[in-house]
């Protein structure tokens, strides 16, 4: 059974220990309208009360009233469908479990009621804060108009409390038209608690860790749910597993982040309604216009693996930001020659032996193979656009589009005279020609380049570990990097690939890779042989390099699951 928190569309008088004359005697009479004593945000906005005791926004529960109110946005705010009217409002003392079983505020407006929460326990929420709790209650509005009239009700029992000094009074404190949203969080300020809230939020019946998101058509657009307008974001206990079900399938979350977010664009339809379940401290549904292609939609990089294609913002390819870490842009292309349209020639110039640090013409490149997944730096993206700049060279439309996007993310920088520099970060690529599983593959293996390429600690403990590598077992991995022709005098470029190959699959998968696989192509190769240490013939495989690789893959993955969350094989933290 999944119970409701707080109700919405009450009608006030239905239930029956409330004095249905009430709503008759307490109605302020509709005098002059004057600005209210409370805070009112927005440009130019403005609220306006019917009486004086309903413009210094105080209620008491001894003289239950009606207030009534006129908000007028502002000449300078924007019509809009996906709009909430948050009020913000608090207790001069915390209310009683029997205040609040007996005593209702009531919000009208547009014909709707709501009920305003005095407290949120339903949301687990830490109540021993009370005595300085503020309220923020997010109501969606669905009529948008330069005159919103609303007005706040308190119902109370037919018997009063006994004790009535006791009672306390409520108190708004401010009132703003701001984006919509729904779900529920809290924060701290000035010495005060704050909780925020909306209406449409469910919680499980016997539950404390099991969330519903639900809000019917009517409090969406005309149009239907704006699928690439949304964005859900989480806060939990870094440690904890979240799952999310949506109308079309469900997501994991796993340990290893505070903080989460889904964009709507990953939804292909409406995903009410949306189920979240774990050690949750908060979570917000927000609706506002997606980004413009090409800026980046932010995303985990497990989303991007299964973002379905039909909502890209170009046929091309979609660019993305990294949640977590966003100075690197993902780039998912798709086919492989849409990525090399973009980072081919860059492949060239930045890795591969005989090519680096030259602009190689279409006609020389053309026969030649990139690579099917790509990663860059900032200095060296910095490098290659500049060295195009200075020769005037001939860059394709997709080349200059990426370079627009990096100076566009401060990725590169165009300096006096047009001079460009490297700024911060850098960028990955995937394919969807790939398949799945090597899509998978190539997102780990690049996505651990790009925080090899920001983090200086990871650089460090990269570098230890190739130091102090076993002679022979380097010898083996630089063999097979020549072979796969980077160039092997780079070692900054040795030692970020050295990394990326430890930890593109899962520590058990060590073994079998680097003692048969990479092995066995170099095998054929007779000046390679002797890299390779002694073969057991009955097994067909390297032993020493298997034992050897298995252990650094074993010490890669328990560094980046410390420091991030992250294991080999994943650098995502979110799995459909």
């Amino acid at each position: 059974m999944i119970r409701k928190f707080p109700p919405c569309c009450v009608h006030a008088g239905s239930s029956p220990y409330f004095c249905v004359f009430f709503l008759i005697a307490f109605i302020v009479s509709c005098g002059s309208e004057r600005p209210v004593d409370f805070a009112v945000y927005g440009n130019g906005a403005q609220a306006r009360a019917y009486g004086k005791a309903a413009a210094g926004g105080i209620l008491d529960f001894k003289n239950p009233k009606k207030f009534e109110y006129n908000y007028l946005p502002g000449p300078d705010a924007a019509a809009s469908s996906l709009a909430s009217l948050e009020l913000e409002y608090s207790f001069s003392s915390p209310p009683s479990a029997e205040i609040k079983s007996s005593y209702q505020l009531v919000f009208e407006s547009e014909g709707e009621s709501w009920l305003l929460p005095m407290d949120f326990e339903f949301a687990g929420i830490d109540q021993r804060d009370t005595h300085n709790a503020v309220f923020h209650y997010a109501i969606p509005v669905r009529h948008y108009s330069s005159r919103q009239q609303f007005s706040i009700t308190l119902l109370s029992p037919e018997t009063q409390e006994k004790n009535a000094d006791q009672l306390p009074a409520f108190q708004i404190r401010s009132l703003e038209l701001k984006e919509r949203w729904y779900g529920f969080f809290s924060t701290r300020s000035a010495g005060n608690a704050h909780f925020f809230a909306s209406p449409f939020v469910y919680a499980r019946a016997n539950s404390q860790l099991s969330y519903v998101i639900d809000p019917p058509l009517k409090f969406l657009p005309d149009s239907g749910f704006p699928v690439q307008q949304a964005a859900l974001s989480l806060e939990r206990d870094p440690g904890a597993r979240i799952s999310l079900s949506y109308a079309d399938g469900s997501l994991e979350a796993l340990p290893g982040s505070a903080a989460l977010s889904v964009s709507g664009a990953f939804f292909q339809n409406a995903p009410f309604p949306l189920e979240l379940t774990g050690a949750l401290s908060g979570f917000e549904l927000r609706f506002a216009e997606p980004p413009a292609f090409p800026q980046p939609v932010p995303a985990d990089p497990g989303l991007v693996l299964s973002w379905p294609e039909e909502n890209w913002r170009d046929r091309r390819y979609e660019v993305f930001r990294w949640d977590r870490f966003p100075s690197l842009l993902i780039f998912d292309t798709a086919d492989y020659a849409a990525q090399d349209r973009l980072f081919k020639r860059l492949a060239f110039f930045v890795e591969k032996a005989g090519f680096r640090g030259r602009l190689a013409s279409d006609a020389e490149i053309a026969e030649l193979h990139g690579w099917n997944a790509h990663d860059y730096r900032a200095d060296d993206l910095a490098a290659f656009f500049e060295a195009a700049r200075i020769s005037n060279f001939p860059l394709l439309r997709e080349e200059r589009e990426l370079q627009a996007i990096l100076l566009g993310q401060g990725i590169i920088r165009s300096g006096s005279g047009g001079a460009i520099s490297g700024g911060s970060g850098g960028v990955i690529s995937i394919s969807r020609e790939s398949q799945d599983y090597l899509r998978s593959q190539f997102m780990a293996h690049e996505g651990f380049h790009g925080l090899f390429f920001i983090d200086e600690d990871f650089r460090a403990f990269s570098r230890e570990r190739w130091l102090t590598l076993p002679r022979q077992d380097r010898r083996f991995i630089t063999s097979y990097f020549d072979f796969q022709r980077y160039d092997i005098a780079d070692e900054y470029l040795l030692i970020n690939e050295f990394m990326a190959h430890i930890l593109q699959q899962p520590a058990h998968r060590a073994a079998a890779y680097f003692g048969e696989t990479l092995p066995r192509r170099l095998e054929s190769s007779p000046w390679r042989r002797p890299a390779l240490g002694e073969k057991d013939e009955a097994s067909d495989s390297w032993p020493a390099l298997a034992a050897a690789f298995t252990r650094e893959a074993q010490a890669f993955s328990g560094y980046v699951n410390t420091r991030w969350g992250l294991s080999g094989g994943r650098v995502w933290l979110v799995v459909r």
